[in-house]
């Protein structure tokens, strides 16, 4: 395993050690976010089951027209209402684990982070 993990490019290495120190163990659900220079995708996993709860992005439907190939803070405002519709309601009472991948927590990761803390996630 040592081999393998000097052969991973550095941003693969971030991610891996950031998903080293998530607490799963709780039985949590976890929110994981993967950005590009277009696009914002988000998903709610459960580790446990090894499914996906919900997903939301800049792709879809509601949001492909508003956005036009840019994330800034007003996609990404709409992207978390979106997730907050897909969710159940019974699950927005949990904890969550926030999985914010190999990107730091500054900008548009921090932005989201806020938005689902505005509207009743707690991690």
């Amino acid at each position: 395993m040592k081999r393998l993990y000097n052969f991973l490019s550095s941003y693969e290495k971030r991610k891996l050690r950031n998903r080293a120190k998530l607490d799963k163990s709780a039985g949590r659900l976890r929110i994981s976010i993967f950005k590009s220079n277009k696009h914002f995708y988000v998903q709610l996993i459960n580790d446990a089951k090894g499914t996906t709860l919900a997903s939301a992005s800049t792709l879809d439907d509601k949001i492909r027209n508003v956005c036009k190939g840019r994330v800034n803070a007003e996609t990404i405002k709409q992207v978390s209402s979106l997730l907050i519709e897909r969710l159940p309601s019974t699950k927005l009472q949990q904890r969550f684990v926030f999985d914010r991948g190999a990107y730091k927590y500054t900008g548009l990761i921090s932005q989201f982070a806020e938005a689902l803390r505005s509207s009743g996630f707690k991690f």
